[in-house]
């Protein structure tokens, strides 16, 4: 079965990152990923992230997604 498989085009978030990361201009920006990062390199949780996971926390049952 695996054999009759054909190769895939390359992953375009995949092909972005790697041209993020060999871009050498300081000031680029990341559109590959999503995570916002602060000037130190950080990926801060923000708060509101925070009251989510903390109302979560009270309230959820289980972590069954949805069908």
């Amino acid at each position: 079965m695996l054999t009759r498989l054909t190769p895939q085009p390359p992953d375009k978030i995949i092909e972005m990152i790697a041209l993020f990361r060999d871009d050498p201009r300081a000031e680029k920006v990341d559109l590959g990923v999503g995570v916002y990062k602060d000037a130190a390199g950080m990926t801060p949780v923000m708060r509101a992230v925070k009251a989510a996971e903390a109302r979560l926390l009270e309230t959820q049952d289980s972590k069954s997604y949805v069908g």
